[in-house]
């Protein structure tokens, strides 16, 4: 059973490619404007949860990857 799942996830990232976060950029953090917190403010990226990287599947159009924000 648990060679199963080992599997099941080797396969997920076949289809799959890492990109760098567009929001932070690949540092994991990223900062605020300075009109929204009236200070220098840092903030942790919650979309790629402060790794600064994007798992993304491989078959999709650059269209799509614009619709979704990624590109």
């Amino acid at each position: 059973m648990r060679k199963q799942k080992n599997m099941a996830t080797k396969t997920e990232k076949r289809n799959k490619i890492k990109i760098f976060c567009p929001k932070c950029k690949g540092n994991g953090f990223y900062r605020v404007p300075y009109h929204e917190a009236m200070e220098e403010v840092h903030a942790q990226c919650d979309d790629c949860e402060r790794t600064g990287e994007l798992w993304i599947d491989d078959n999709l159009e650059p269209q799509e990857l614009r619709e979704k924000g990624v590109i």
